[in-house]
């Protein structure tokens, strides 16, 4: 018997001249289900798969999210930043510190919140797919708590830009031109930075008011 070699090229080839087809099937992916499926998962997106970033009032919809941060002389300690936002009025609802990002850190800062807000639940809380927001021990809570859970499409970090642009703000316009030596500093920046950003940054979307005057003003119609 002779050993010959075939490449895949001239097997192809071969199979097609003497017509004949593999038994193995490969599997079609279902990309309207699979859209369809996005879509219901993110609670923020339009039918047409837009967008959809301004509900009518506050404790509506929050969005939330994590970044690190880094201190010591050389950056050597690190520490994830956790917070909650609320769509309408950009304001920081909560945000907790811990070394790592988990499933207790998320967890905390969304009781935080609750408490924060005087036991006021938004109807939606979108985050992205990282394991502490898929965790179950978070979803249990959110779902204990009677909120929908929405979260961004895999790899489409533009579903949670309203939670991603806080981070923006806090490492471009305040830890740029600071350098936190400990964790006790940087705890406290952080609080620094969240208690201007509510009270103090006045932003052209909210008609030039800070997201606490808006929040506010907001309330006291609804009232």
């Amino acid at each position: 018997m002779n050993n010959e070699t075939a490449y895949h090229g001239r097997i192809r080839r071969l199979m097609r001249e003497n017509n004949i087809v593999a038994s193995i099937l490969v599997a079609k992916h279902d990309r309207k289900a699979e859209r369809k499926e996005y879509i219901l998962g993110n609670r923020l997106l339009t039918a047409d798969a837009k967008h959809d970033f301004n509900p009518e009032g506050p404790n509506q919809v929050w969005v939330t999210d994590c970044s690190e941060l880094q201190y010591g002389v050389k950056h050597g300690g690190k520490i994830r930043v956790s917070a909650i936002k609320d769509l309408y009025d950009h304001s920081v609802i909560a945000w907790s510190i811990e070394p790592t990002e988990t499933a207790t850190l998320v967890t905390d800062t969304f009781n935080k919140a609750i408490l924060a807000n005087n036991g006021v639940k938004p109807k939606i809380l979108h985050s992205d797919q990282e394991s502490s927001y898929t965790s179950g021990k978070y979803n249990t809570v959110l779902a204990g708590a009677g909120v929908r859970h929405s979260m961004s499409r895999p790899g489409t970090p533009g579903d949670n830009s309203p939670a991603e642009s806080l981070w923006s703000h806090m490492k471009t316009e305040y830890f740029d031109f600071e350098n936190p030596l400990s964790l006790e500093e940087v705890t406290m920046m952080v609080s620094d930075f969240m208690d201007w950003y509510n009270h103090s940054r006045r932003q052209p979307t909210l008609k030039g008011m800070t997201p606490v005057e808006y929040r506010n003003h907001a309330l006291k119609k609804i009232a």
